[in-house]
């Protein structure tokens, strides 16, 4: 392989998003991360969900990190502006499934996550969306 194809590869990777982003529930936007973040993805992420949350009426955003492998300290306060960023245009953040490398990472960095709710999983977070939204999730069995 050449360095060219290299540098075309390297830039091709760069440039993808690593994250999805859907309407779970109404108003409720679930995003999920996955592999390794590095700094300029995640501006890419940021400006993404930004974006996504002006333009629909989403009021909570559940943002899984349970696929992401590593982050260092410039993407965890990258983590802690995206939640204030969606929140100053009137969307709550969750966060969830957080590893306990990740948050090694986080507290050692002395980012602080105390203003957003975190929760284990993302079923938690669901519940914890219905219930802020005066809603129940029940079990319904079929007869």
């Amino acid at each position: 392989m050449s360095k060219e194809n290299v540098a075309i590869s390297r830039r091709h990777i760069i440039g993808e998003v690593p994250m999805i982003a859907c309407e779970i529930a109404e108003k409720c936007l679930y995003t999920g991360f996955f592999g390794s973040i590095d700094s300029g993805r995640m501006a890419q992420i940021t400006e993404s969900l930004t974006l996504r949350c002006e333009k629909e009426t989403y009021s909570v955003a559940i943002v899984d990190l349970s696929n992401v492998d590593a982050i260092d300290t410039a993407v965890a306060t990258h983590l802690v502006r995206l939640g204030k960023v969606l929140e100053l245009i009137g969307v709550k953040i969750v966060f969830c499934g957080i590893k306990g490398n990740i948050a090694r990472t986080m507290v050692t960095a002395g980012v602080e996550f105390d203003q957003f709710d975190t929760v284990k999983d993302l079923k938690s977070a669901l519940t914890f969306f219905y219930s802020s939204s005066g809603l129940e999730l029940v079990n319904v069995i079929a007869k």
